[in-house]
């Protein structure tokens, strides 16, 4: 009896390809254990769902036969399965693989690399800090907080640009003095574990330097937090939340 073939991996970004000569589905790996961008063709993206772990190859190939109305689909068949294979957008050993290596490789490095300048954000110093400063200029002025006991800010994750009143609001509501003060910067993962919370002891590397981390307070909050908490997550080194916020400090 044939082996099914390996399941597409659910948490792939898949949407419409954008560039008009390449009509079909887009597929990217939101976690980046692949670079690899796939556009894969309108037929041969309504054969996708033969890749849910239960049919096999001969089954992709009949549904490819009634689909383009010819008899041999054996070739594009198989350059589907090995284009996916390739990619690591398959839940088999190629990207178990893949994975692997990736966790290893973030747990390794010294500190946490910018997944997002340069797209999100202006990846050097200069255009960031106007950028920033201009987006400042458009909040209200700073209102006193009588005793100035602030305890913390309210600012959304999204790229600085997706959110510049909110964020210039925010910080901007931030007293000047406090550039010697730790910073817990809370964000909601996209790519966590469910019912558990990331911390990594890594400096998050940004266009104006590396930030100083708390090793004593991310370890003391493991200890607190026991199995709840999962230190060097991975989902830190693509996740937006934290690294928009930084980039703010």
């Amino acid at each position: 009896m044939a082996s099914p073939l390996p399941r597409l991996r659910p948490e792939l970004d898949i949407m419409p390809s954008p560039v008009a000569s390449q009509p079909g589905l887009l597929l990217r790996d939101p976690f980046r254990y692949s670079e690899a961008v796939l556009v894969v063709p309108p037929v041969l993206a309504r054969c996708l769902g033969c890749f849910d772990g239960e049919q096999t190859e001969a089954d992709l190939r009949e549904v490819l036969s009634r689909l383009t109305g010819q008899v041999s689909v054996t070739e594009p068949a198989r350059h589907l399965v090995s284009a996916l294979r390739e990619a690591a957008f398959l839940d088999d050993e190629v990207f178990a693989e893949r994975r692997a290596q990736r966790h290893v490789e973030f747990a390794a490095a010294p500190e946490r690399a910018p997944a997002h300048a340069g797209s999100g954000y202006p990846a050097e110093a200069a255009p960031l800090a106007s950028t920033l400063d201009g987006y400042l200029e458009q909040a209200p002025p700073r209102r006193p907080h009588g005793d100035d006991s602030l305890l913390g800010i309210a600012a959304p994750h999204v790229s600085p640009e997706g959110g510049i009143a909110s964020y210039a609001a925010a910080y901007r509501g931030l007293p000047a003095d406090l550039g010697e003060r730790t910073f817990v910067i809370l964000g909601t993962s996209h790519y966590g574990e469910p019912d558990r919370f990331g911390l990594t002891r890594k400096p998050f590397a940004t266009p104006f330097g590396a930030t100083t981390n708390d090793a004593r307070v991310v370890s003391a909050l493991a200890r607190a937090a026991g199995p709840a908490a999962h230190l060097e997550d991975y989902c830190h080194a693509v996740e937006h939340s934290i690294e928009c916020s930084t980039a703010w400090q």
